[in-house]
């Protein structure tokens, strides 16, 4: 956590060193618009495969906000690693560091720093910063960030647009994700399957993806229904997603799961996203 502070500290610093942050070359993530509305959240009691932890579902809103088309991929993490002398890229799997495959191995807090440098990079306002040891996100700066476990389900479900699929973009899960019967037990090129209504790709299978929020099985039962961001406190952060291993009703885009913020290996790996200019 000390490194942490540290190396989120000096991202800050940077956006107001002009001197540094010249030497900068932009470095932008395709992102997809997320027009804002409301959504039933979650699983209704009596639906196939529904965890406690899915329930109740609930109608909830989010604002209009812009999501990463893709997975953050190996490539894009070696040039944030190239930036930062005291960072390694994470330890090779089995199936080796390929340019297009989504980035694995990571924990929450490397994907905090990364969106604090993403940020940097794109002369834009880093949103997290430490105090007393803990992490603050201020939502109201325009830098990028993780999604609320929120919007991220809303997206992965099609926003406004969506068809109702339990996956991402598609009943049949073949056509939408690498998952444990077709990755070859491995991740995959990011991209390589068709994309949900939104036109965003592997939001099911592939890696799980980070959310911001803590993870509480109970919170859909007393949760905010405008905007929410999660639990004030907590042990595990979410997941969200599914990947290259999961199989069957795990996939669905109902299906949470949650895990200390410091834990890395080859299934999770991280989206981003950033608040609309709309």
């Amino acid at each position: 956590m000390k490194n942490l502070y540290f190396n989120l500290l000096f991202l800050v610093v940077c956006v107001t060193t002009n001197g540094f942050a010249q030497k900068f070359t932009t470095f932008k993530p395709e992102m997809i618009l997320v027009e804002g509305g409301t959504f039933l959240m979650g699983s209704k009691k009596g639906e196939p495969h529904a965890e406690k932890d899915e329930m109740e579902a609930r109608e909830v809103s989010v604002p209009s906000f812009e999501m990463s088309k893709y997975e953050v991929t190996v490539y894009e993490w070696s040039t944030f690693i190239k930036a930062h002398k005291n960072m390694k890229m994470p330890p090779a799997q089995r199936w080796g560091l390929h340019d297009d495959f989504p980035i694995t191995n990571v924990t929450w807090e490397d994907a905090i720093w990364f969106c604090n440098w993403l940020s940097t990079k794109n002369f834009l306002q880093p949103v997290y910063s430490i105090k007393n040891g803990q992490i603050f996100c201020d939502f109201t700066k325009n830098g990028y960030r993780l999604p609320t476990e929120a919007e991220w389900e809303y997206a992965a479900r099609g926003g406004n647009a969506s068809k109702g699929h339990p996956y991402a973009g598609n009943k049949n899960l073949d056509l939408i994700a690498w998952y444990g019967k077709n990755s070859n037990k491995s991740p995959r090129t990011v991209g390589t399957k068709m994309p949900n209504e939104l036109g965003l790709y592997d939001m099911t299978g592939n890696v799980w993806e980070w959310c911001w929020d803590y993870y509480n099985e109970l919170y859909y039962s007393y949760g905010e229904d405008d905007n929410p961001k999660g639990p004030e406190k907590g042990v595990n952060r979410v997941l969200r997603g599914g990947s290259w291993d999961t199989m069957g009703p795990y996939l669905r885009i109902a299906n949470r799961s949650g895990v200390p913020q410091t834990d890395a290996n080859g299934y999770y790996g991280v989206r981003v996203v950033k608040n609309s200019k709309k």
